[in-house]
């Protein structure tokens, strides 16, 4: 089986089982493949996000989902074990899509650059839709 095909697989089984699993995704996707600090820059991400095919949409979705649980679980955390005063402040009632609309829209602003890692790309994003006003 082709490692494309198999990560795709995989993909589509962590969205039916829900994020939890997207953390062992991420942890079986980096033992398929060389040591690098991230998976693929913010280019490629654009690729995937504008993408028609349904399997390109499927790794958009779920990585800036990921990336979201992630950085929003950071955040999380230090509030609670540090007092840390919160960087995001997420609406109630955000979803994917809406995610994924606010993410493609930062990659098409002139000043945002594509060649940093696709997470700091989301985390970008993120912070400019999401950020608390302190």
């Amino acid at each position: 089986m082709k490692t494309d095909t198999f990560l795709m697989s995989i993909i589509f089984a962590a969205i039916g089982l829900g994020v939890g699993v997207v953390i062992s995704v991420v942890i079986l996707m980096a033992t398929l493949k060389p040591a690098a600090a991230d998976f693929f820059d913010g280019y490629a991400l654009q690729l995937y996000c504008r993408s028609q095919n349904p399997q390109d949409d499927a790794v958009c979705l779920v990585y800036i989902t990921g990336s979201f649980d992630a950085f929003t679980t950071v955040d999380v955390i230090a509030q609670k074990t540090d007092n840390a005063v919160a960087q995001f402040c997420v609406p109630e009632g955000i979803g994917p899509d809406q995610l994924k609309d606010r993410v493609v829209a930062f990659m098409q602003r002139q000043d945002t650059n594509l060649e940093f890692a696709a997470s700091l790309v989301v985390l970008g994003a993120i912070q400019d839709a999401y950020g608390c006003d302190h």
